[in-house]
Order: structure tokens, then C-alpha cells, then sequence
């Protein structure tokens, strides 16, 4: 695969990354990464608004914090678009739950893009520590939790231009931003960079800031995709009696991947992180947004799991014995061991 990282950048990201806050890992620990929270002033322009109901109430029932640990990994607040202070004063149910995480000792927050202002702004009076990024050691090879933006130029140059552009004209004038996560050719490129780069220095990125769930590297419809050959293979070497089951698997994938593609554009039907006809290395977890029209996603780490979790809103009518919670379902998209990844990261890469 040619190279999608220019030295400098490769530089510039190892300068950012060298000074990782550590998180000891354990098999026995249990960590939940959201990123892109985008909170606002509670209004009508305020994307966070509409999914704030979920996630309080995902964050009360399935992530308590005598269990977990909670990861903000950037974008957290809205900064383009509103104050700190407007912000605050909007959502004091969530800095609340926010603060008992951080008096456990079990809160950690990353900068993104757009909440960047907060370190300079607040300095010594933030209510809780930001970092650039976050190591997670004990781990046959480094996981590195960052936001994603630090491999853009444009963000270390221009980020406050483009923020007060956003605030103080694309808002009045009812302009809607576009950033990275409506351009699916950004989003490619920015994944490209992380990809190669943790590739090459064999370590694992999960990020945030493009909105896209990505597990081991893959987007939803390539998990699709090789899952249906994997069991193509599987049908063609299997007995009559058990090929109608994998049958049955196949047309089901197919009609779902089917479904996926009709909503999506044709440019995005493709993660394209990784060299084609190479097999993917398991190095970039990205876990989506808070902002899903249908819910939202997250990352889990516990149980010696890594685990891409779907948090789906259900009405009363939709709500099943078998749901444990109340107001929302829990659907786990992917899962993998984490010795798996590790030993597939390092033969692969």
C-alpha cells in the first residue's frame, strides 16, 4: 500500500502520542469508550439533544461505576458552536454522572477538536483532567486512546479559524457545518493515516472524530463482506446436511449487507484503510458517536474483550422479558478476545 502518512505527520503524531497518560490494563478491568458527544446549549441546534435521554440512561444502568471505567475520548463538548458555560448550565444531569466517575478516579477525558478550547480556556479550573492521549499498558502491544484529528494539519493550524468561522458566521447565517464526519473522503483519508501509522509502529488506535464505527480495522459492510466468504468456504467443504444452515447464514448476511448498502453512499460501502488484497491488520477501533439517528455506539474492554456495542432506543410496545433494561437494547455489533487481536496484529502487520 503506498504510504497515506508524510513523515512530518508521522513526526508530529509520534511528538502528540510520547506523552500518554498510562491506564494499567487487567484482565479483570473494565473500561467503556463513547467519543463524539457534541453537547450544546440544550436547544434546537444542539445535536447532542436528541440522544442525551439514551445515554444518561445507558450510562446509569449498564455502566456503573462500582463496575466500569468511563473513557470521554474527545468532542465531548461543542465548542464551535456554544460556550462552555452555555453548555453547563444545559446538562447538569450528565456533568453529574461525569463527576462521580471522576471522584471514583475512574474518569478519563481526551481532547478532540472541537472541545480543544477547554484546555487553554479553563487551564487549572477544568473540573477534570484532559489529555492528548491515553496508553493502556499490560497489553502484549500498546493501545493508544487519542481523539484522531491530531493527524490532520489543518486542525493543528486552523482549528480556533475554523471555530470562530463556525460560531460567529456559518451559525447566525444558518449554515450547517461540514466536517469531517459528512465527507466520506476525509473520513477515508484520515482513517488511512491511522491505519498506516499503526501499522507501522505495531500498536492499536482507537479513536473517535469521524463518527464511523471501525472494529479491527473494518467498517460494518467489509465485516459483511468477509464473513459471507469465510463461509462460502466453509459451505463448499461442508457435508449436505450441514449446508443449509451456512446457506441460510449467507443469504441472511447478503440481504443485510444489501439493506446497509441502499442507505449509504456508494463511496462508503468501503473502509478503505488497507491495501486491497491484503488482509486487514486489527490496529483502528473507532467507536462511532452518540449522535446515531437509531441509537448510539461504543467500545467496551472487559472480560479480556474488546467489544463494539450498538445502543438501540426501544418504545414500550418493543420491549421483550428477555431486554434487561429499561427503555433501550444492547446489541453487541462485534466482539473479539483480546490475545486474538494482539496475536493477529503481530503476525499481520
Amino acid at each position: 500500500m503506498a504510504s497515506s502518512i508524510d513523515p512530518k505527520s508521522h513526526e508530529r503524531l509520534n511528538l502528540k502520542l510520547s506523552h500518554a497518560r498510562h491506564i494499567p490494563w487487567s484482565p479483570k478491568g473494565r473500561w467503556v469508550i463513547f467519543s463524539d458527544l457534541h453537547m450544546g446549549d440544550g436547544g434546537k441546534r444542539d445535536d447532542f439533544a436528541s440522544n442525551a435521554d439514551l445515554f444518561s440512561s445507558v450510562l446509569t444502568q449498564a455502566y456503573p461505576v462500582e463496575d466500569w471505567n468511563l473513557i470521554l475520548n474527545g468532542d465531548v463538548e461543542e465548542l464551535y458552536k456554544f460556550t462552555w458555560r452555555a453548555i453547563k448550565r444545559a446538562w447538569p444531569s450528565i456533568y453529574s454522572l461525569f463527576d462521580t466517575f471522576h471522584h471514583q478516579g475512574k474518569l478519563y477525558k481526551t481532547v478532540g477538536n472541537h472541545d480543544a478550547r477547554l484546555i487553554l480556556d479553563l487551564k487549572e479550573s477544568s473540573p477534570y483532567p484532559m489529555d492528548t492521549v491515553l496508553r493502556m499498558t499490560g497489553t502484549e502491544l500498546p493501545i493508544l486512546i487519542y481523539h484522531g484529528h491530531q493527524v490532520s494539519t489543518y486542525y493543528d493550524r486552523f482549528n480556533d479559524i475554523s471555530r470562530i468561522g463556525v460560531r460567529y458566521f456559518a451559525m447566525p447565517l444558518g449554515i450547517m457545518n461540514r466536517s469531517v464526519s459528512h465527507s466520506s473522503r476525509k473520513r477515508h483519508s484520515m482513517e488511512q493515516r491511522i491505519y498506516t501509522y499503526s501499522r507501522r509502529q505495531q500498536l492499536i488506535s482507537i479513536i473517535g472524530h469521524t463518527h464511523r464505527p471501525l472494529f479491527e480495522s473494518l467498517s460494518k459492510p467489509d465485516t459483511l463482506r468477509f464473513r459471507i466468504e469465510a463461509l462460502l468456504l466453509a459451505y463448499r467443504k461442508a457435508s449436505v446436511k450441514k449446508r443449509p444452515p451456512i446457506e441460510e447464514e449467507i443469504l441472511d448476511l447478503k440481504s443485510e449487507l444489501a439493506e446497509w448498502s441502499a442507505r449509504k453512499h456508494p463511496e462508503e460501502l468501503s473502509s478503505g484503510i488497507y491495501a486491497a488484497g491484503n488482509l486487514p491488520v486489527p490496529c483502528v477501533f473507532n467507536s462511532g458517536t452518540v449522535l446515531g439517528k437509531r441509537g448510539m455506539t461504543c467500545l467496551e474492554i472487559a472480560d479480556s474483550e474488546i467489544r463494539l456495542v450498538h445502543w438501540i432506543r426501544t418504545f414500550p410496545q418493543e420491549t421483550t422479558e428477555e431486554n434487561e433494561y429499561q427503555g433501550f437494547t444492547r446489541q453487541v455489533l462485534r466482539k473479539a478476545d483480546m490475545d486474538y487481536v494482539m496475536t493477529s496484529m503481530r503476525l499481520l502487520s
